[in-house]
């Protein structure tokens, strides 16, 4: 039975192309688009289970393009920083001057300040929006040059994940999107980003761009970004730092490429969506198989490949261009009526204190406007990833194609948790080109349920891999020996076999006369053609052999020979 899922929906004024959660609580959603009447974008109050409701209206200038790609960087208690992918107008990119970055402050109403008297409640600031800043990154959109193509836009916006330490730095990621060569841009995620900002690019090769990319930070150094960024066909991963800052392109390492079929032309590969890191050695990609003929998720290991290149780059002192490359650890092939995966999002919930062992929930939005929802247990003392396990479909999510979803972030309860702990849980947001907005409230469970530090799960972990592989095991056999025991039954009834069961008495009377022949055993009899006769010149009669009644096997028929030559 599939679980039941609180949600709540909204319809604004233009279609929506992006969204993000604030990321200190997931009571507040930020969504922005364009292309119709009204608003460019809105703050919304995601708060309540089954309730949306508009907070801020964030309108911006007629002339400029719809917002393509968001992200908050900055959140507190009064506002949240946010920055967007916006074109200028036609005006001034034919100028050379595309201001595709921007950064705004929204600020939202604080709670309402009751007296003593419940009826008297007052709101102590009002909702706005500030443009802090707007820059262009993008070499290729930059000056009037030829290469400049009034088509590219923002496609892509990244952050790395927030940390609740205000002093951990914060890194973006933006690539273009329809541009004559595709670049990917680095910078600090500050909240009024500047050219200075900017601590490395990639420039891709002619017709290529980047369908997605995402960061992480790595476990022993902080200031340090693993990067992942995926072409379609190929995985490539490099390294960068917040304390760089330049305009050099990072040591890119190809780690896997989609392997070209036996038949057909290379433009028959399957081509890579989306991607995220569930670690900084592990990478979950959403894949769209050619022709529309469905899609499924590739968990990724990194460590092969990064292991080469530290190899080396430490005896070489130059990154690596072959080598080992990333294997697959998973595969997970989704719904057939989901044609082609449009969307991915994970959410990485609290690890066990003692174990370390930790659950992520992975998202993939369809073609068919529903939303599968997935597990994945990490099992450290393995270190390894268990199979992916279905949580459930949401079905007709929204009118329209989904053009973005996102989790809200996961903020551990303080342990030991009490009576007083609230209940747990996560919210997924999703928008469309219908205009719509969709939340859903996923509850999380305790596990174990009775410890008093326990680890959250949006469901309880399955069976072990060798359990599962011992179960499958003996369902096949089991399988087998009922399909013997039925046939061996059935031949006893209609007579083709000795009655070693004696099937022929388990039916009734009636039944047994209509259908069950009696067992007839075989019984050799001899030929004239197989006996030829032998002349003798001896008037003694040659004895008779006395066959057997049955002759059942080669060695019967050699003793009966040998009967036979003791009597002559």
């Amino acid at each position: 039975m599939a679980p039941s899922i609180p949600s709540a929906k909204l319809t604004l004024s233009c279609p929506l192309f992006a969204a993000d959660f604030d990321p200190r609580h997931h009571g507040l959603l930020l969504v922005g688009g364009g292309g119709g009447e009204g608003r460019s974008g809105a703050l919304l109050n995601t708060s309540k289970r089954s309730e949306i409701s508009e907070v801020v209206d964030i309108n911006l200038s007629r002339d400029e393009d719809s917002v393509t790609s968001l992200a908050a960087v900055q959140a507190d208690d009064e506002a949240i920083v946010a920055l967007a992918g916006i074109n200028s107008s036609v005006a001034e990119q034919k100028r050379g001057n595309n201001q595709h970055l921007r950064s705004f402050r929204i600020d939202h109403p604080t709670r309402k300040e009751k007296d003593n008297n419940k009826e008297n409640e007052k709101t102590t600031n009002n909702g706005q929006t500030t443009a802090l800043s707007r820059t262009s990154l993008f070499r290729t959109v930059k000056g009037p040059s030829s290469a400049a193509s009034p088509d590219t836009y923002q496609r892509t916006l990244r952050l790395s994940p927030w940390q609740s330490d205000s002093t951990s730095p914060r890194v973006a990621a933006i690539a273009t999107g329809l541009a004559p060569a595709g670049e990917i841009v680095f910078f600090s995620a500050t909240p009024t980003p500047s050219p200075s900002d900017v601590i490395g690019r990639i420039r891709l090769n002619s017709d290529e761009e980047a369908e997605d990319v995402d960061l992480t930070p790595l476990p022993d150094n902080k200031d340090q970004f693993r990067v992942a960024y995926t072409n379609g066909v190929d995985i490539c991963i490099c390294t960068i730092s917040a304390d760089t800052r330049s305009n050099a392109s990072p040591d890119v390492q190809c780690v896997y490429t989609t392997p070209i079929p036996d038949k057909g032309s290379p433009r028959m590969r399957p081509k890579f969506r989306a991607l995220r890191f569930l670690s900084s050695t592990s990478l979950l990609l959403l894949q769209n198989a050619p022709d529309r003929k469905g899609c499924e998720l590739v968990l990724l290991d990194l460590r092969p490949a990064i292991i080469t290149s530290a190899i080396a780059t430490t005896t070489t002192k130059e990154p690596t261009t072959k080598g080992a490359k990333a294997s697959i650890l998973r595969r997970k092939k989704l719904r057939k009526t989901i044609k082609i995966g449009l969307g991915l999002d994970t959410c990485l919930l609290s690890p066990d204190p003692t174990t370390n062992q930790q659950q992520a929930v992975i998202a993939i939005s369809g073609s068919d406007q529903s939303i599968e929802l997935l597990t994945l247990e990490f099992n450290p003392s393995t270190n390894r990833y268990n199979h992916f396990q279905t949580y459930t479909s949401l079905r007709d999510v929204h009118p329209f194609s989904m053009t973005k979803l996102c989790f809200s972030r996961f903020h551990t309860p303080s342990l030991p948790v009490s009576p007083e702990t609230p209940p747990q849980y996560i919210k997924l947001a999703s928008v469309s080109m219908g205009n719509t907005v969709v939340v859903h409230t996923l509850p999380l469970s305790p596990c174990p349920p009775t410890s008093r530090s326990p680890r959250y799960v949006l469901s309880m972990s399955g069976d072990s891999e060798i359990w599962t592989n011992l179960t499958s095991s003996f369902a096949a056999i089991l399988s087998i020996l009922t399909v013997c025991f039925i046939l061996q039954a059935f031949t006893e009834i209609r007579g083709a076999m000795p009655p070693y069961l004696g099937a022929k008495d388990w039916l009734p009377p009636s039944i047994r006369d209509a259908v069950a022949i009696p067992y007839e055993p075989f019984t050799p009899s001899p030929s004239s053609s197989a006996s030829p006769s032998i002349p003798t010149t001896s008037s003694t009669p040659i004895p008779e052999v006395e066959f057997p009644a049955q002759i059942r096997s080669l060695n019967d028929i050699l003793l009966s020979s040998d009967d036979l030559q003791q009597q002559q």
